[in-house]
């Protein structure tokens, strides 16, 4: 079987008053049509929920779990609300290696004449193998909405924080590996960069998660308006003369190493 649809998850957005939770859907929205530009693809929008359908999902999944404000991503298989329709899915996806244990995690949202514990217990009886609800090895997923069902047994990260483009602008210093992660953990926050840098290939890795926006690099300090400065902690110890502007510093209590390899 092939999953039919794209779960998108959002992190703290999903906290922020109603009136400033539209304003960072739309841009995150916007990010999202510009990480799928050349996909077809159909975005269906629910409470605290967004589906995307498209026939080639792992390219979907893999545009899209580089743009910022997205926490997760599950492509799903979907059926009507009803637990025999549910049973046939979850049976026919979910395997169970043999000495392998399992988990079924169910919600439900809306009116049913079943609950969650009823979906959980009733698919877990019909799939082989021992559960353990504690520390199993597989884990199988059901989203019960009021007439569609999503199953589906992976979560696969997305970058979280807030979508880029929601925290206005600030300036970028990009010399080092550590110079670039600042500049990404920034991105993250929502912050459009206007970047300082004559180091191409650092530019061009940021350049893989900038999706949205459109990206300003300058060979110096350009006559923007901005409200601050980043930088890595090697690059802002190494300035004789700091920049008038507030300077942000993420990595100050970070090991920059490991966030260099998770931006690729």
């Amino acid at each position: 079987m092939k999953a039919e649809c794209i779960l998108v998850r959002v992190g703290e957005q999903a906290l922020k008053s109603e009136q400033v939770g539209k304003i960072f859907d739309r841009i995150l929205l916007r990010n999202m049509k510009a990480a799928l530009k050349g996909i077809k693809y159909e975005i269906k929008r629910e409470p605290n929920r967004t589906f995307i359908y498209t026939d080639d999902t792992k390219k979907t999944v893999n545009k899209l779990k580089r743009v910022f404000g997205i926490t997760s991503l599950s492509p799903c298989f979907v059926c009507p609300s009803n637990i025999e329709d549910i049973k046939k899915i979850s049976k026919k996806i979910f395997k169970v290696p043999k000495g392998k244990t399992f988990a079924v995690r169910a919600r439900r949202a809306g009116s049913h004449k079943f609950t969650s514990q009823d979906i959980a217990s009733k698919v877990g009886y019909i799939i082989t193998g021992k559960a353990d609800l504690s520390n199993p090895d597989k884990e199988l997923f059901i989203e019960c909405r009021q007439k569609k069902t999503y199953i589906f047994t992976e979560k696969i990260l997305g970058p979280g924080g807030l979508p880029l483009g929601s925290g206005g602008h600030i300036f970028g210093l990009l010399k080092n590996e550590e110079d670039m992660v600042a500049c990404w953990m920034m991105m993250k926050r929502g912050c459009e960069i206007f970047l300082i840098s004559n180091e191409k290939s650092l530019t061009n890795k940021l350049k893989t998660w900038y999706i949205g926006p459109k990206l300003e690099v300058f060979a110096k300090m350009p006559k923007k308006e901005a409200v601050a400065m980043t930088m890595g902690e090697k690059t802002y110890k190494s300035l004789r003369k700091k920049p008038d502007l507030l300077i942000l510093r993420p990595l100050v209590a970070l090991d920059y190493k490991k966030l260099t390899q998770r931006i690729g």
